[in-house]
């Protein structure tokens, strides 16, 4: 968010595909696992990971690859071998039905190896969830701004929430708006899990709607640090405007925004565009997450995280 002292008296900049890289300084990150696990050839000559360890996620109980390892700290895709005894022994019918699966995977406060393991479960069943790639761009975004208070609407199951718990600085908190009473309560329960209960919380309603409660958990005159969006798409521009009017986003404010670009929030990139002056505007081009393998012929399309200060 740039104040009005601050903003471009130029319309001929356009707004940028890219944001540079770069860690933008250092800061205290909370704690993660660091473990990696093994690897060995199969008589196939395919390589797959065959030690079990508390970061790894993704290793069904038949013991074979089916997901996500983490090297250096990341959770980085592995070769997947779907095993078809999954969706009998894990079967997903409600948002809860995730738990059992994750809490046999991942141990009670390893953030990463519950990541991991929410990544393989939506490897067998596609879910809406922010996924590795964007992810990997959040959690930077978030280390650079080094916010100490956070707001996300539209949390779904939790993925993102925690992603970015582990990149606040020791003092950040995040404040979490969900629309759907079941998945908060999944994300409540996996965010605890994780580690990060005494770090998130997780509101329910629209995010127009819980705006004065947002505002509540701000001191008077602060404004949020940090801002993602993720929900309908829609509500990406009245809900920024909203949030602007309230003064939860002000000078300094770092607003990411998901899907800009498929489905698409034309208007949001409008309002936010670096040549209209109000943000200076990146976009981050990724893959869209959702992969709708249902669909004939289908092909994942190119997307985008919008970056705005």
């Amino acid at each position: 968010w740039r104040s009005s002292s601050s903003s471009s008296s130029s319309s001929s900049r356009g707004m940028a595909t890219r944001v540079k890289g770069g860690s933008g300084g250092t800061t205290t990150e909370r704690s993660r696992c660091s473990t990696t696990p093994a690897s060995t050839s199969s008589s196939s000559g395919t390589q797959r990971t065959s030690q079990r360890c508390r970061c790894l996620g993704g290793i069904s109980r038949r013991g074979f690859v089916v997901g996500h390892v983490l090297r250096g700290g990341t959770a980085v895709a592995a070769t997947l071998v779907k095993d078809p005894a999954f969706y009998s022994q894990w079967p997903y019918a409600q948002p809860s039905d995730i738990l059992p699966f994750i809490k046999s995977q991942a141990r009670e406060g390893d953030a990463m190896a519950v990541l991991a393991a929410m990544q393989t479960f939506g490897d067998y069943y596609p879910t809406y969830f922010l996924h590795e790639e964007k992810a990997k761009i959040l959690a930077r975004l978030v280390k650079e701004a080094k916010p100490t208070r956070a707001v996300e609407l539209g949390t779904f199951l939790g993925y993102s929430a925690i992603w970015t718990a582990m990149s606040l600085p020791l003092q950040g908190t995040l404040t979490c708006v969900e629309f759907e009473p079941k998945h908060a309560a999944v994300a409540r329960e996996l965010v605890r899990y994780a580690g990060f209960g005494e770090v998130v919380e997780i509101l329910e309603g629209e995010g127009a709607q819980r705006i004065p409660d947002l505002k509540e958990r701000m001191a008077p005159g602060e404004v949020a640090s940090f801002v993602f969006f993720d929900h309908c798409k829609p509500c990406y521009l009245p809900d920024l405007q909203a949030m602007e009017d309230a003064g939860l986003i002000g000078t300094g404010t770092t607003v990411v925004a998901d899907n800009v670009l498929y489905p698409g929030a034309p208007d949001f990139l409008e309002w936010v565009d670096t040549s209209m002056g109000r943000y200076k505007t990146d976009l981050i081009p990724a893959d869209f997450e959702y992969d709708q393998v249902w669909k004939k012929d289908w092909v994942r399309p190119r997307d985008a995280l919008s970056h705005s200060v």
